[in-house]
């Protein structure tokens, strides 16, 4: 008997779907590329709305919009970069490039 249940415990440990993390979230304060934003899965719907409220809607938002996080989880549009915008890694502003395609030299 204890094998069957044993047995039976391992089979729906087994087949039970893994826990799967939430959507993600922007970190508050830090400034986000909207390509970024896209990547990590933000809600496209939610990322036009913001760039269409700032008159970004004929512009390259994804690619060109810079957006800071808000504390509950909602986004701000910043500015548009001129060139391109800069992912610059987990944990740290991404930001706009200069006409090389480099950070800023104050960066």
């Amino acid at each position: 008997m204890v094998q069957i249940t044993s047995l039976m415990v391992a089979v729906i440990v087994a087949i039970t779907p893994v826990a799967q993390a939430g959507p993600w979230a922007c970190h508050p304060g830090l400034d986000y590329c909207g390509s970024t934003l896209l990547h990590f899965g933000y809600d496209a719907a939610k990322l036009f709305r913001v760039a269409d409220a700032a008159g970004l809607h004929s512009l390259d938002y994804k690619g060109s919009g810079l957006f800071t996080c808000n504390a509950d989880g909602g986004i701000t549009y910043k500015r548009f970069c001129l060139h391109k915008c800069l992912y610059r890694g987990r944990g740290k502003n991404d930001l706009c490039a200069n006409w090389e395609g480099k950070p800023p030299k104050s960066e």
